[in-house]
């Protein structure tokens, strides 16, 4: 389904039908570039939906034309037990290495899918978080949809779990799709008798068959299909839902990080598309709301961030001590306990009386900032905090608590933004000129480093990370630029220059040469088609 700005999401509407052109110049101002997220995570935007935003091709977005928010959550097994996620409307780009500038390296798309349907919240490789699955439209409205099938109608269907094996579907490869699905999760095997959609191949992996439509969506795609779906969780069922409020017969299938949708009704190229798992996964997790310029740093910060600023603010909270008790009591942990106290706040049982989800960070947030404020309100700040850490059972103090908070204002600023800001401008399209493949990388770090000696080059002038050289007439060595060619972006270090006198006939030529190295890696010795990207100046 297409990317919408969070200002139709109130309205209910989730399917529009439009041109791309025109949807990307609906995006808000509660959104963000996406070529101005970190190296790698820009690139990979840029390979997946450059395309549709700035050639106006006639398909889907893969990711979205913006990103929604950038967070900072727990995950046990990451390097110093975080990692940064970017959310887009279709997916959430995961941020496994973040040194990597390189896009084929480092990221993952996040399993949203898999954890709505379940309902958890994956903090670890191992640690999951228990909370209720996703009531939301699989497809269609969010709104004054109550009849259609949501994530939470696949939680006895879909093969995760304890269940898996036992609903594996046998192979129906060349039959037609003619199963219904009810939001009870009920399945109708014959109920859509007229289908024209057939079943073109069986994932043995998982158990389930995908049909013809959506296994040559996949072949179409820039990154191969597990990288960007993972496997099928359930079975293709055609699904009643509204669209604008016209109830429709659509297609849908869930994998583990996506749901593909298809609907006959749409014009030409957006028959097909991925469903919004990313705004989805969201507004499941009560995070639509936009966040105040102030509280941008820390709500993309620590982890968590968004969940305790919003919670904070609701109950008239200062954002940065309630963070700080987070971080004091339970170090971010949401599945923390003690005798008194349980989840990211450790929020006493008091406080949690009757809640079947104690753990869920949105609900333990909102127990805990109520309960916190409400002692506050009757003893004062200094006297309510206190009240509240003994409650939770960790023998914190409150002193412990405000260093952590002036601490937090220190490393997250109000007002600063989470992200870099120079967007990412196309300088040009054509063929790439190459050195020799006798210039070694150890050729180019020579001179780089020559240049550098000199003054020739940027101020921080360093080799390239991963061996990749380029150069361009306009810039200086030690700058950096991204290309996009077959379905790879990468960057490259500027490592030499352009004698002054070949210039007008470099111009007339190329648009970038390339180490060997380089050029060989973005599979131009066999296609030689290059998009070249910079930083705005």
């Amino acid at each position: 389904m297409r990317a919408l700005p969070i200002r139709l999401l109130v309205l209910g509407v989730f399917l529009v039908l439009q041109p791309p052109a025109a949807l990307a110049a609906q995006v808000g101002t509660d959104t963000f570039d996406p070529t101005t997220a970190q190296p790698a995570v820009a690139a990979l935007w840029v390979t997946l939906d450059g395309g549709v935003r700035y050639q106006e091709a006639g398909r889907s977005w893969i990711l979205g034309p913006a990103i929604r928010a950038v967070a900072t959550e727990p995950y046990a097994d990451a390097q110093n037990g975080t990692r940064t996620v970017y959310y887009f409307d279709k997916a959430r780009v995961e941020v496994a290495d973040p040194t990597t500038s390189d896009p084929r390296h480092g990221l993952t798309l996040g399993l949203l899918v898999r954890d709505m349907v379940l309902g958890v919240i994956q903090v670890g490789d191992d640690r999951f978080v228990p909370v209720a699955p996703a009531e939301i439209p699989l497809a269609g409205d969010l709104e004054n949809n109550e009849h259609a099938p949501t994530y939470a109608s696949l939680h006895r269907l879909a093969t995760i779990g304890t269940q898996a094996e036992a609903r594996r579907a046998p192979a129906r490869i060349g039959q037609p799709v003619t199963a219904l699905l009810a939001r009870d999760g009920s399945v109708f095997p014959d109920a859509v008798r007229d289908s024209s959609v057939r079943i073109e191949t069986y994932d043995t992996d998982s158990g389930h068959n995908i049909p013809g439509i959506f296994w040559q969506w996949f072949q179409a795609q820039p990154l191969p299909w597990l990288v960007l779906t993972g496997r099928p969780i359930s079975e293709p069922y055609w699904v009643r839902t509204r669209v604008e409020g016209q109830e429709r017969l659509v297609l849908v299938q869930a994998f583990e990080r996506r749901v593909l949708t298809y609907d006959p009704q749409n014009p030409d190229g957006w028959r097909v598309e991925w469903g919004n798992a990313g705004l989805h996964y969201r507004v499941w997790r009560g995070l639509t709301a936009p966040i105040q310029p102030d509280d941008l740093a820390l709500a993309s910060g620590v982890p968590f961030g968004e969940v305790l600023v919003r919670a904070a603010r609701a109950h008239g909270l200062d954002p940065y001590l309630f963070a700080a008790v987070a971080a004091v009591t339970s170090h971010f942990d949401p599945l923390a306990e003690t005798l008194s106290g349980r989840g990211l706040l450790l929020a006493p049982r008091a406080a949690l009386a009757g809640e079947p989800y104690p753990f869920d960070p949105t609900r333990n947030a909102e127990r805990a900032a109520a309960y916190l404020a409400s002692l506050v309100a009757q003893h004062g700040t200094e006297a309510g905090l206190a009240a509240y850490l003994t409650a939770t059972g960790r023998g914190t103090s409150g002193e412990a608590v405000r260093q952590a908070a002036d601490a937090l204002r220190q490393r997250f600023p109000a007002g600063t933004h989470p992200l870099r800001d120079r967007p990412l401008v196309e300088i040009g399209r054509g063929h790439a000129a190459y050195y020799d493949p006798s210039y070694s990388t150890a050729w180019w770090e020579r001179t780089l480093a020559a240049y550098a000696d000199w003054g020739g080059a940027v101020a921080g002038a360093a080799p390239d990370p991963n061996g990749f050289y380029c150069v361009h007439p306009d810039f200086r060595p030690g700058e950096r630029l991204l290309l996009v060619a077959n379905g790879t972006a990468l960057w490259c270090t500027i490592g030499d220059t352009v004698a002054a006198g070949h210039v007008a006939s470099w111009r007339s030529r190329w648009v970038i040469e390339l180490s060997w190295l380089t050029f060989v890696a973005l599979g131009l010795d066999r296609n030689n088609d290059v998009t070249v990207w910079a930083p705005a100046r």
